[in-house]
């Protein structure tokens, strides 16, 4: 599986261990790092309110703005690069469970990987609706989640080998490495396929939601960030989902 702790870029990653004993071995537990996440919350709201009225007083003025939302250790050239963990190299510190601090139809589009199967669903719908919210009209967001469509063919053909052996627990079952792909130590708040996606989405505003794929991108061409460029064909271990006002 390609979606290693590199990837782990959400704001309910922070806590990742990174001390050379525990890299790879374990998490933080969970119930630990929903109190963290608690603290974190509220200690960047000021700068949510800040950034929002930074943003009525001084609008994009027809400027394109692109945002990156949880992205961890992946900073993104021409985006602007949000992530809760201030450790980060960033451009705006901010949970995005706060909101976001852009004014109505402000933003070309919106970028995230592996992010929101960490919300809660009613996190994840006020988020989605404040993406709904800020892209001007024809704006766009790109989602990257773990597929959950892939990891149940896989388990359903006993491929071992798709899944991590040890990531966040080592398993020799194929029942263990699934468990970790989908509920990752119960980081994971929800999993993933496309019409899940598709039925979210459309509640939330956007007209338009479609399957994409690695490399492949109606929202940005060519200029596609590349996520997991050496993905399994076939069997990719990630959902790409394009959605548009």
């Amino acid at each position: 599986m390609l979606m290693r702790m590199s990837k782990k870029t959400s704001v309910q990653n922070i806590l990742i261990y990174n001390w050379p004993i525990f890299r790879g071995i374990c998490l933080l537990h969970q119930r630990y790092k929903d109190v963290c996440f608690l603290a974190i919350a509220k200690a960047a709201l000021p700068n949510y309110w800040l950034r929002k009225c930074r943003s009525a007083v001084w609008p994009t003025n027809g400027r394109p703005v692109h945002l990156h939302l949880g992205c961890g250790l992946k900073y993104l050239s021409g985006f602007v690069n949000i992530d809760a963990n201030p450790l980060r190299k960033i451009d705006i510190w901010l949970d995005v469970r706060c909101g976001l601090p852009f004014a109505n139809q402000s933003v070309e589009s919106i970028y995230s990987t592996h992010m929101i199967e960490h919300l809660y669903h009613d996190e994840l719908e006020d988020l989605l609706r404040e993406c709904a919210r800020v892209l001007r009209p024809n704006g766009g967001l790109r989602l990257i989640v773990p597929s959950l469509r892939s990891a149940v063919l896989a388990y359903q053909d006993n491929r071992r080998d798709w899944f991590d052996d040890s990531f966040p627990r080592h398993f020799d079952s194929v029942g263990g490495r699934f468990s970790n792909f989908v509920f990752c130590d119960g980081q994971h708040r929800t999993a993933f396929d496309l019409g899940y996606l598709q039925e979210i989405l459309g509640r939330m505003g956007f007209s338009e939601v479609e399957e994409s794929a690695e490399g492949v991108s109606r929202l940005y061409g060519a200029s596609v960030p590349s996520f997991e460029p050496n993905e399994v064909i076939g069997l990719p271990h990630s959902l790409y989902v394009e959605a548009f006002k």
